[in-house]
């Protein structure tokens, strides 16, 4: 999981937020430091972290032995297949795609606004955002396809490990910031999970649980519109929106999950 106290370093924990442990060097100065490090995607396996660092660099750091390595140059926010074998990442010409090792870069889909690219659970597909729509491409490239286009800005985009349902972030709440919604994967209802700001969900291994982000005022209560955001953090909650809890103390600032370690 990813955590920026204000300098960017990353952190992992248990699933029930026990054992925390930093991974990265402690950022001492502002988001220039060339340490400063985010969007981090931890290994199906969780023996390994994909990260963006300085902005521009894609690093694995084997969670082990603490190595670390540069993947690529020019990309960020590095996301694992469902095997591990690959990355997909948003690159300057949109999203990009590399064996696990930083071989074989390839371009997926050449569209300079797109971000946040994800794998559908069966590997096929990858599916980022694009000015506020959600479309995906094969995970060989090709030609990409509208999953959800509407009046709403929709991103952050995650699948069930079944497959069946896709959870995202948009705001059509009409709160001035993003909720989190769910719909079943292949289209249809689409239903409100949070009522309170909040991003970057992802799933638990056996699907029963979302991790995501939520905004709160620096007393821990949680905020609807992004003016009146302090503080983020991490938070569970059950896939029907049930059972929302804090995950992360309230003295850490804590942002972008990724679940690793667990998958069948």
């Amino acid at each position: 999981m990813s955590f920026d106290d204000g300098y960017g370093q990353i952190f992992v924990m248990n699933e029930d937020g026990t054992g925390l442990r930093q991974v990265t060097p402690t950022v001492t100065g502002e988001m220039s430091d060339t340490r400063y490090a985010n969007y981090a995607s931890i290994s199906p396996d969780g023996s390994s972290i994909a990260y963006t660092r300085n902005g521009r660099f894609i690093e694995s750091v084997d969670l082990e032995s603490g190595n670390s390595r540069t993947l690529y140059e020019g990309g960020y926010q590095p996301t694992f297949s469902p095997d591990g074998s690959t990355i997909a990442f948003t690159s300057l010409d949109g999203i990009s795609a590399m064996n696990a090792d930083g071989s074989d870069v390839r371009l997926l889909a050449r569209e300079e606004s797109a971000f946040g690219a994800a794998f559908t659970p069966d590997a096929t597909r990858v599916v980022f955002n694009i000015g506020g729509y959600i479309v995906a491409v094969p995970a060989t490239g090709g030609e990409t396809t509208v999953v959800l286009r509407d009046q709403f800005w929709n991103a952050d985009p995650t699948f069930s490990p079944d497959g069946s349902t896709m959870v995202f972030s948009s705001n059509r709440g009409g709160n001035n910031g993003s909720e989190l919604y769910s719909m079943p994967a292949a289209g249809g209802p689409i239903t409100a999970l949070t009522d309170t700001y909040a991003v970057h969900p992802q799933f638990n291994a056996d699907g029963s649980r979302i991790i995501y982000n939520r905004a709160t005022t620096r007393t821990g209560e949680l905020v609807t519109d992004i003016v009146s955001y302090e503080r983020s953090e991490l938070a569970t909650m059950n896939v029907d929106g049930s059972d929302q809890i804090r995950l992360t103390p309230q003295s850490i600032t804590a942002q972008d999950a990724s679940f690793g370690g667990g998958r069948p």
